[in-house]
């Protein structure tokens, strides 16, 4: 009987640890998704940041002259409301408007740049070349390659665990 007894607290134990086994494993899955969503975020958001810190301070040397004909409050939703101005190039016939996120007004006349990434049909950022924009724009893609690396070593550290846990599983 003591040993009927003994055999079933044993057997219990087992199956608590192989339930604790199983729960470990999808947390640590769970953590590998979730480090790679933000490793892959923090990429995207570095990507445009260098993006639009290009266009800003013109660093290709696209920008051109625009002048306003129309500026208009766009959005209102979450993201909040802002101004948008449309106008044509100056230098050039008029064949197309450009859109630009700016708080102007009309007939104002401001240097703007294309993002790289929008060549085709996209809006233009205006150019501010201040000492200010400069440090903003230099060290913003710096902050959020930071964050890009440090995500994947924590992407990389969970791989790591769980290939190490899974070859230890294995061994019994």
């Amino acid at each position: 009987m003591a040993s009927h007894h003994t055999a079933d607290v044993g057997h219990r134990l087992r199956t608590r640890g192989d339930e604790r086994a199983g729960h470990m494993e999808k947390g640590r899955g769970l953590a590998v998704i979730g480090y790679s969503t933000l490793t892959l975020l923090y990429a995207a958001a570095t990507a445009s940041t260098v993006i639009t810190g290009l266009a800003r301070l013109d660093l290709l040397g696209n920008a051109v002259e625009v002048r306003f004909t129309e500026c208009h409050l766009e959005g209102g939703g979450r993201v909040g409301s802002h101004t948008e101005c449309n106008g044509s190039q100056l230098g050039i016939p008029i064949t197309h408007t450009v859109k630009v996120q700016y708080d102007g007004h009309k007939g104002e006349t401001i240097r703007a740049s294309q993002k790289p990434s929008q060549k085709p049909w996209g809006s233009y950022e205006p150019v501010d070349t201040n000492l200010v924009s400069w440090g903003i724009w230099a060290l913003l893609p710096i902050l959020t390659l930071v964050a890009t690396a440090t995500a994947g070593a924590f992407t990389v550290q969970e791989v790591r665990r769980v290939r190490r846990e899974a070859a230890a599983g294995g061994a019994f």
